[in-house]
């Protein structure tokens, strides 16, 4: 039981996760209503056809990045934030883990206030409707998800990823009994978005994962386990949400999934998607901040951390609106666009593997700060900054606004700071 939230090496009798294990995980972080939103974007910017395109080709490339933290997890046993120590720093990956801790924590707020946003929608066309005590029902039920551990997961995940395929199937049958998918094949777009900018807002959703994938796939069996896993789980579930939420956006010009859903009149149905699409979507996000912080502070009581990070979920979800940190949280997640891009390039490339005692050993070479690590961290953060504001905040950056306007930031900056990384990092 302890493995479950120590941030050592798994041992090899712990590693209980096979392929439909982290299938059944990541499968259910798939379904949610932020895939829904964000396919809805595509169109009609795009013909039709040509969204579902992007969103393939997007989430191929998004989740062969996914895949490979996965293997990365897998073939140390350690979480993400702790192997970002090897190219960071034992010290230099403290910053990053306290980032991802405030972002994890914002981001289950906003799932909850999503969630339940949804839930009151839809059991208001059914008579009741209190969104207060949604957030606070959908808080308890994720915290208490992410409370029981990886062991107890196996078969709690497996059954709601059967419940969610086939809801998510219903849910796409109606969606096509109700408009004709010939006549919405042959509608133009209306160019507002260029397909590059459209493919970053595709590979942007899986790469948001990138800080939390290991966390999971260190309890794989195998290799082959939390590489297939990770990535046909993902591709599966977030591919047809992207594809639904094109699809309906194309046919009634609206993006917002809560009142479509709401609409469809499918009532409990409708809920259930809701609820256990919210819970093993935002469940993630709360286990993960409780390891990521023993990163930053070993001896930490994860147990509690999950307790105090679910409160503290439901009591943002109750007092703020999104809208005042929502973009906020985007910009930190930038953060982890540029840690990804040195991550694989380190581990795959310029080191090839590493030496796990090396990055506990706070005596050894790992002990402080890879100054050039960090440094090229910053300036890919920068970067992506750079190419998002205009989207994000309306504010212009000559030459870096076009760049994002174009080619989107999580693109130009995975390539920018791996090849920086490598340049620099095979000198080392």
């Amino acid at each position: 039981m302890e493995s479950e939230y120590a941030i050592t090496p798994v041992k090899r009798e712990a590693k209980v996760f096979a392929f439909w294990e982290l299938f059944a995980i990541w499968f259910g972080a798939g379904i949610s209503i932020a895939e829904f939103w964000a396919g809805s974007l595509l169109t009609p910017a795009l013909p039709l056809l040509t969204a579902i395109i992007i969103i393939i080709i997007g989430h191929l490339i998004g989740n062969f990045i996914m895949g490979l933290i996965a293997i990365e997890g897998e073939e140390t046993g350690l979480p993400t934030m702790v192997l970002s120590r090897g190219a960071l720093g034992i010290k230099g990956s403290i910053l990053p883990s306290l980032l991802n801790y405030l972002q994890l924590i914002g981001w289950t707020a906003i799932m909850l206030i999503v969630g339940a946003n949804a839930m009151n929608t839809v059991s208001s066309t059914l008579g009741f409707g209190n969104y207060y005590l949604w957030v606070i029902f959908l808080g308890i039920l994720v915290t208490l998800w992410s409370y029981i551990g990886p062991k107890r997961w196996r078969e709690l995940e497996k059954v709601s990823a059967l419940l969610l395929l086939i809801l998510s199937i219903w849910l796409t049958y109606i969606t096509l009994q109700r408009f004709s998918l010939s006549d919405l094949l042959s509608k133009s777009g209306t160019k507002e978005i260029g397909t590059m900018l459209a493919l970053d807002l595709v590979i942007a959703m899986p790469i948001s994962w990138a800080p939390l994938i290991a966390d999971y796939s260190r309890f794989a069996k195998t290799k082959n386990f939390a590489f297939w896993g990770t990535f046909i789980g993902y591709f599966i579930s977030s591919s047809l949400f992207y594809f639904v939420g094109a699809l309906t956006n194309m046919a009634v010009g609206e993006v917002d999934p809560i009142g479509i859903i709401a609409s469809y009149g499918i009532g409990i149905p409708a809920m259930l998607i809701i609820m256990f699409s919210t819970t093993t979507t935002t469940f993630l996000d709360v286990y993960s901040a409780a390891i990521t912080y023993k990163n930053v502070s070993p001896k930490a009581n994860a147990r509690r951390q999950i307790l105090l990070v679910g409160a503290l979920g439901i009591i943002l979800a109750l007092v703020f609106p999104m809208e005042q940190y929502e973009s906020f949280l985007l910009l930190i997640g930038g953060a982890f666009v540029s840690l990804t891009a040195i991550m694989i390039t380190d581990y795959f490339i310029v080191k090839k593997g590493y030496n796990v005692k090396e990055l506990f050993d706070e005596n050894g070479k790992l002990k402080g700060y890879n100054t050039k690590a960090m440094l090229i961290w910053a300036l890919g953060f920068i970067f992506y900054m750079g190419l998002a504001l205009e989207g994000l905040f309306g504010i212009h950056v000559p030459i870096l606004s076009t760049i994002g306007f174009s080619f989107g930031s999580t693109i130009p900056t995975l390539i920018l700071v791996g090849a920086l990384y490598y340049a620099l990092g095979v000198r080392k």
